[in-house]
């Protein structure tokens, strides 16, 4: 049964739906059709436009009741049933309406609703778009309301000539006339709907014209004098043509010219005396010249000037010149020339000849008969200041880089000019001259001199290098040089003997710096190196010396402190240490922090700094231990430094200490430290005094062997400082200890027993300081020593003994190197 009835039931909804859009569609066409049939009225409002402009048609689509809203929008043209553009909001947001429009429109058309009243734009109007157009809204409870729009399309003219007496098209100006010519003038305007108005000015004065010939698409004016007077030079004719307000008008002018001598010309003020630096206004008066007369201000016949301003009327033209004086232009004539440029043989001119003042105009030259490019080293130079001056200069300073020159040996003054006698690289540089007067002084642009001399080494300080045996090395030498093509030649010195070295281990030169690779093969094989340069100019004076001597590990650090820092984040334990010397190396900084208590590495970390042991830990990193010690090391290519060891860091919660007394525990602590110090201090002067006493004989040493002193690490034990962190303030409580041996002696390191009591005895060290800029690490270092190639460094255990001044000299640098420089380390 229910099967029966299903498609029965289908057929019936069908029908009601097609009746239902059927009502619909009529009453829709019905509405359409009898819209200007309404009892109310349709408010109408003009909307004009200019052609290929846009037209904004208002329609007010505010509800009349609150709470109300926007259903649907729909514009028709003219008696149209079809809209062109509709707004549909049904169902959605009004911010998400259905914007449509018709292809006659589209896509020139938009609703804009940010408008008070909302508005349908066209852009690019056309003709076709004349007409009256319906807005229509359907609101969501308010009943529906009608706009109607009168939109004009105008077209404005769009050509505009002005025709004289003989038909000719004239622009700017009308002539030449003579006086008791007849002048006129037709100003015919084309094209424009509605019909285009014509006016005339005289001289800006509205006056009438003749209107002679409307046609389909053109219109005609005119305007004349029969007899032209002398009172009509120069007077501007306009014809303004135009058919609305929201367009500018065509318009067109000429003015009269008429052809006439000039009476005089004056040059009505001159000045005796002109200043440079100022502006002068210079007026110069032409009467009776017509046309207007061409005023021309020369100093010469190839001389013209810009900065004219003229005014004046038909019988006097008043030229205006703003001059401001040129150091050059003094003593010359000014000349001022009026003309009637129709009638040159007429021309009169007036002139004064120009007296200005200015400071000196100075120019610096070097010799004539010198070639710049090619001066050297003991050649003799002179300079010529060229100065113009008025009034004449009083003084003449001479500068070298900015400093003023006296005359001395080697450099001589007379009158404008300097000679610099024997020159060398140092009279190189800029020079300049300065002259005076009562007007001021002046400096002469710089002039370079170049002085062109043999190579000379960038730094007068002997370089040391740490290598290893068998450990290539990178050194460059960099020299100064004027050709800067320079060639290199490097040469060995050990105990007397010095060779060159061949050109086989260069690793390249470049201009003025060469690149040398060197490896020491045996204890001989330390010594210095020297790196000669050579260009044009000659040989290298003095060489570059590179003193290449065992690479060691570095020293420990010393002078270790706490302090307590806070960054944007977190609270800081801070560690600085004194680093010591590198081993002639690049060295690294390490600092670890362990539990004192079950001996857990906590914290293992690099300085901040590159060249200073600085190290920051985050008490975040160090809790919940609470008793720790530091050890600290510095490390390079050869291994790792003694440590130095900050124990008995004890972190304490400050609430807690309060409520136990007060221990004395911690100051007793640091007092005795401070007597140990002061011992070590003291111990440490006796053993150098006792030092400098027991040498036999004074030690010649050479600048290049020169070493800083490295004074062992000092030592504050029981020290102690709070640190802040959240809620809590922690007191930490630190001894710091030199360690020599903490369980971390290296196993590639063997020393002897007799080094061991060394070390010991000698508190202090003579290093050398390794410059890091002028040493490249070289990607040329073995991959590692053989087992049966490995030997001690002899040197290493030579005990130090007195030396003779007597001794031969290089044979004692041998021994202060050795003795002053632990042996290479083992394979081991």
């Amino acid at each position: 049964m229910a099967l029966d009835n299903r498609p029965c039931g289908f057929a019936v909804k069908l029908l009601y739906c097609i009746l239902y859009f059927t009502i619909i569609f009529v009453i829709y066409a019905n509405a359409a059709d009898n819209w200007d049939k309404d009892d109310d009225p349709i408010p109408m409002s003009d909307v004009k436009a200019v052609l290929g402009s846009a037209a904004k048609l208002p329609c007010d689509i505010e509800p009349s009741t609150r709470g109300d809203g926007v259903y649907m929008v729909l514009w028709f043209r003219n008696n149209s049933v079809k809209p062109i553009y509709s707004v549909d909001v049904r169902g959605r947001p009004f911010n998400q309406a259905l914007n449509w429009s018709d292809e006659e429109v589209r896509p020139r058309a938009r609703f804009i609703t940010i408008d008070r009243p909302a508005a349908l734009v066209l852009e690019g109007i056309r003709l076709v778009d004349e007409g009256i157009y319906r807005c229509r809204v359907d609101f969501k409870k308010s009943p529906t309301r009608n706009f109607q729009v009168n939109l004009t399309v105008i077209y404005p003219p769009h050509q505009l000539l002005l025709i004289d007496n003989f038909g000719n098209e004239v622009e700017g100006s009308v002539g030449p006339h003579k006086v008791g010519d007849e002048f006129g003038l037709s100003c015919e305007v084309r094209g424009g709907k509605p019909s285009p108005v014509i006016k005339w000015f005289i001289n800006g004065t509205e006056t009438i014209g003749n209107i002679v010939q409307i046609g389909e698409n053109t219109v005609v004016s005119k305007i004349g004098v029969s007899l032209l007077q002398r009172e009509n030079f120069n007077i501007t004719y306009k014809c303004r043509a135009f058919n609305t307000d929201l367009v500018k008008p065509l318009e067109k002018s000429v003015t009269i010219n008429m052809y006439l001598k000039p009476i005089s010309v004056t040059i009505i003020s001159k000045p005796t005396i002109l200043e440079f630096g100022k502006s002068y206004e210079l007026v110069c008066e032409v009467v009776g010249s017509y046309p207007r007369a061409l005023v021309t201000w020369t100093m010469k016949k190839d001389t013209n000037f810009t900065k004219i301003h003229e005014t004046g009327n038909s019988k006097i033209v008043l030229s205006t010149l703003l001059y401001s004086p040129m150091p050059e232009d003094n003593n010359k004539q000014l000349r001022c020339q009026g003309m009637n440029p129709m009638l040159p043989t007429g021309s009169l001119e007036d002139s004064f000849q120009l007296n200005i003042y200015f400071p000196p105009k100075v120019s610096l030259e070097i010799g004539n008969t010198l070639n710049a490019q090619n001066i050297k080293e003991e050649d003799d130079v002179y300079f010529e200041c060229k100065i113009l001056a008025n009034p004449v200069h009083h003084k003449i300073t001479w500068k070298h880089n900015g400093r003023i020159l006296t005359q001395k040996s080697g450099i001589v003054l007379s009158a404008q000019n300097l000679v610099l006698q024997k020159i060398n690289r140092e009279n190189g540089g800029n020079y300049s001259c300065l002259a005076s007067n009562s007007r001021g002084e002046t400096a002469s642009s710089i002039v370079p001199l170049r002085v062109q001399f043999a190579p000379v080494c960038m730094t007068s300080d002997v370089t040391i290098i740490g290598a290893s045996l068998d450990e290539s090395v990178k050194i460059r030498c960099q020299v100064e040089a004027d050709p800067i093509e320079v060639e290199f030649t490097w040469e060995f010195n050990n105990s007397g003997e010095n060779f060159e070295l061949a050109p086989a281990k260069f690793d390249g030169n470049n201009g003025t710096t060469s690149e040398f690779i060197y490896t020491p093969l045996s204890e001989r094989d330390y010594g210095a190196l020297t790196c000669w340069g050579r260009n044009i100019i000659g040989k290298q004076k003095n060489p570059c010396v590179y003193q290449i001597i065992p690479a060691v590990k570095p020293s420990p650090l010393s002078n270790c402190t706490l302090k307590a820092t806070v960054n944007k984040s977190s609270e800081l334990l801070e560690i600085e240490c004194i680093s010591g010397y590198d081993g002639g190396l690049r060295q690294d900084f390490r600092l670890e922090a362990y539990e004192a208590r079950t001996n857990t590495l906590r914290v293992n970390t690099s300085s901040v700094s590159v060249n200073n042991p600085v190290f920051k830990i985050p008490i975040n990193d160090l809790l919940p231990a609470t008793n720790l010690y530091l050890i600290a090391y510095a490390l390079n290519a050869k291994g790792k430094s003694e440590v130095s060891l900050l124990e008995n860091i004890i972190l304490q919660d400050s609430g807690k200490q309060a409520d136990t007394e007060v221990s004395v525990l911690p100051l007793l602590l640091l007092l005795i430290g401070a007597f140990i110090a002061l011992g070590i201090i003291i111990l440490s002067i006796m053993l150098i005094l006792y030092r400098r006493r027991g040498t036999t004989s004074p030690i010649h040493i050479e600048p290049y062997m020169k070493q800083p002193i490295i004074s062992p690490p000092d030592s504050r034990n029981n020290s102690m400082l709070d640190v802040t962190h959240g809620d809590h303030t922690y007191f930490v409580e630190y001894t710091l200890k030199q360690v020599g041996d903490f369980g971390l002696n290296q196993p590639d390191i063997i020393q002897s027993p007799q080094d061991h009591e060394k070390v010991k005895r000698e508190q202090q060290l003579f290093l050398p300081v390794r410059p890091d800029t002028l040493f490249a690490p070289y990607d040329l270092h073995k991959q590692g020593l053989q087992k049966n190639n490995c030997s001690l460094n002899p040197l290493s255990t030579k005990s130090w003994e007195p030396i003779s001044f007597k001794t031969d000299r290089n044979l004692m640098k041998e021994i202060i190197i050795a003795n002053s420089i632990p042996g290479p380390e083992s394979c081991v």
